[in-house]
């Protein structure tokens, strides 16, 4: 009979080496949970601050493990970041999906998310067919690396400046403002969102923002955040004002000289959302430039009705969901 448990209660060792003798390709940060992700998991939903993973096995045997983690600040929308099963493990992977919607929700949460590759069609199969999501945009991720400027001149990058969260109100209305207006129910922010986390020393993740701003205006134009697990690998989110988008190869050498002053050696995976107007001017950018689209994939959503007073004019449903990093399948040796 399988069951499954979440990965705190697990022998961590052990779960480590049972999963890697079946042939699945763990990424560094997956083992082991930290005493922070311990913590988090007794947290009430709104609490909580770092991802969490769960496991399916029967007797001794792990058949798949999935991991999800709070959508920035959110407590109600969640990401599904990994996916790991074994070959021909649909029930299994349904079942584990199921799980942890059915857990989330009980706790209040009402929307969750997921990036699966294009070329995984039993994966988007998995979601789609059988867990209820339905494809809303799509993710492509190139890759930039420290090579690509070291010889570039990096001394006239004015307008970038870190970013401040008193200002969570403007890049909040700067991010929603570029959504495209199908699609803004689906994506859109709150500006809690884009404040900082409560117990951000605890975090598994780092992350620092910065904006593109006229101050003789008072304006922003651009948000960008970095993110990383290992202080070598580098993640960009950003979103850039349609007529500004001229400035995104010196947004880029900004990131760069932020991530020089880091480390030496480092990799940017920019994403690339479809669900912004502007998309496809930062896809020329990078097939223009010959830089590796490292992904591309499809941005599935599954969420739930939320029930509106009896006393309130707008008798409707609100609908809410957003962002994520790509699921894998791999299968056994």
């Amino acid at each position: 009979m399988t069951k499954i448990k979440s990965t705190v209660f697990c022998d961590f060792l052990k779960l480590k080496n049972v999963i890697e003798n079946a042939g699945f390709d763990l990424e560094k940060q997956v083992f082991p949970v930290s005493l922070a992700c311990i913590f988090s998991y007794f947290l009430p939903l709104r609490l909580k601050f770092a991802s969490e993973s769960f496991v399916a096995y029967d007797k001794e045997k792990i058949l798949g493990l999935i991991s999800l983690e709070k959508d920035e600040r959110s407590s109600s929308r969640f990401k599904i970041t990994r996916v790991f099963l074994e070959q021909n493990s649909f029930d299994v992977g349904k079942l584990l999906v199921d799980y942890v919607i059915a857990r989330y929700c009980a706790m209040g949460a009402v929307s969750y998310q997921v990036v699966v590759e294009n070329t995984k069609v039993d994966l988007l199969s998995l979601f789609i067919d059988g867990c209820g999501f339905r494809k809303n945009a799509q993710e492509y991720v190139y890759l930039v690396n420290s090579n690509d400027f070291i010889n570039k001149d990096n001394s006239c990058l004015e307008g970038f400046k870190f970013y401040k969260n008193i200002r969570t109100s403007e890049v909040c209305r700067l991010y929603n403002s570029n959504i495209n207006s199908y699609q803004r129910h689906s994506f859109s922010k709150t500006k809690q969102q884009f404040e900082p986390l409560i117990a951000y020393g605890m975090s598994e993740k780092t992350s620092f923002s910065y904006v593109l701003e006229d101050e003789q205006k008072g304006k922003i134009y651009g948000y960008f955040c970095i993110s990383t697990y290992n202080n070598s690998d580098y993640i960009l989110d950003f979103v850039l004002d349609s007529p500004f988008e001229i400035y995104f190869d010196d947004a880029l050498s900004f990131v760069a000289k932020v991530l020089n002053n880091r480390t030496k050696n480092w990799n940017l995976y920019v994403k690339i959302k479809s669900y912004f107007a502007n998309y496809t001017a930062f896809k020329e950018y990078f097939e223009t430039k010959g830089n590796s689209l490292v992904k591309s994939g499809s941005i599935l959503t599954k969420d739930y009705l939320q029930e509106i007073k009896e006393n309130n004019l707008l008798k409707n449903a609100k609908i809410v969901f957003n962002d994520i990093t790509p699921a894998f399948k791999t299968g056994s040796k």
